[in-house]
């Protein structure tokens, strides 16, 4: 009846329909014009529950976060070596394969998110041709056993440690990231589920837009190109545009304006083309005459946002969110919340 970005927006969920009733769950009682729209869009007389606001974003996170586990369980087979792909672009610390008679499954963990997807093909043929020792030479008789090893993938290797169960109903392979090897989860700890959820719920809408304020300002320059890890699905197609040299522009595929503020929105207007998925853009000068440009690159764009000030140009381009993050110690505190003129 309404989308996530409506409901996370006005803290507002319908739960209930009885005859020509609906009742609504909100935070306030104080929201004629939500009533009205409702009421308009429905043909029905509305209600209201009180909760909390946290109570309601996280009712919210669970009715859309079930439609899209029924999507994913859906999918297709895939082979082993797609099933990697995914796991090695989210840096999963940890990841298995699970063998039940004929159904292999394997899984990972994205950012506390089990992802689960059938395996296809000859997926343990696949296994030992890019594991080093593969799964035929190393795999014991017994029924549990822990060794190690390495992943190749593209221009990298990967050590983990395997753990192995077995028993008369199937087996289990655990494969956990060796200590020591720094992910990008590690470097830049990702928010709570919570927060992570509305994220990828607002992506999904098509509606994720958001102005990124940091604290400290340097800490934005290096972990705006991360935030399509970090956050969303790793297979998106995405590009970092930034306006000096950066160290961080080598760890994400990237493009550098010019140095003339004036030219960007014409730079940015010629991107479109290409339907990127994710756009994460670390510009600043000019009159910011380039974010609705930016905006046009891709449906997801993060745009980091030098202070809270002045966001009307955001709001004017079509931004209705923004997402704060401030280094505590090793920590990174995250914040979702919608944008103001």
């Amino acid at each position: 009846m309404v989308s996530p970005e409506w409901a996370l927006t006005n803290l507002t969920l319908p739960i209930l329909k009885m005859g020509k009733t609906l009742k609504v769950i909100v935070d306030s009682p104080m929201k004629p014009g939500v009533v009205e729209e409702l009421e308009a869009k429905t043909g029905l007389t509305v209600e209201l529950a009180l909760a909390s606001a946290t109570t309601i974003r996280e009712l919210v996170r669970q009715v859309y976060a079930r439609g899209a586990a029924a999507d994913e369980e859906r999918r297709d087979p895939v082979s082993i070596s797609t099933a990697l792909e995914a796991i090695l672009e989210v840096d999963s610390p940890r990841f298995g394969i699970s063998v039940r008679g004929l159904r292999t499954t394997a899984w990972w963990d994205d950012r506390g998110t089990i992802r689960r997807r059938a395996l296809s093909g000859d997926w343990r043929g696949e296994l030992d041709r890019v594991m080093m020792p593969g799964l035929g030479a190393a795999t014991p008789v017994e029924s549990r056993s822990e060794w190690q090893a390495e992943l190749l993938g593209p221009g990298s290797v990967t050590p983990v440690d395997v753990s192995y169960l077995a028993d008369e109903s199937g087996r289990e392979y655990l494969f956990s990231r060796r200590a020591g090897e720094a992910s990008i989860e590690a470097r830049f700890p990702p928010p709570s589920s919570g927060v992570l959820s509305e994220i990828r719920l607002l992506a999904r809408s098509g509606t994720a837009r958001f102005i990124v304020l940091v604290d400290p300002p340097a800490l934005g320059h290096e972990i705006l190109p991360h935030l399509p890890t970090l956050l969303l699905d790793p297979t998106w197609r995405g590009i970092y545009i930034n306006a000096r040299d950066q160290d961080a522009a080598t760890e994400a595929f990237s493009l550098k304006m010019p140095d003339d503020p004036n030219s960007w929105a014409k730079e940015l207007e010629s991107l479109r083309a290409f339907h990127f998925d994710v756009v994460t853009v670390d510009l600043s000068g000019g009159d910011k005459a380039w974010a609705g440009s930016a905006l046009d690159i891709a449906s997801v764009a993060f745009l980091l946002w030098p202070t809270e000030d002045d966001v009307a140009p955001a709001h004017q381009a079509g931004i209705r969110w923004k997402l704060r993050i401030r280094q505590a110690g090793d920590e990174l505190e995250w914040s979702l919340e919608p944008l103001h003129p």
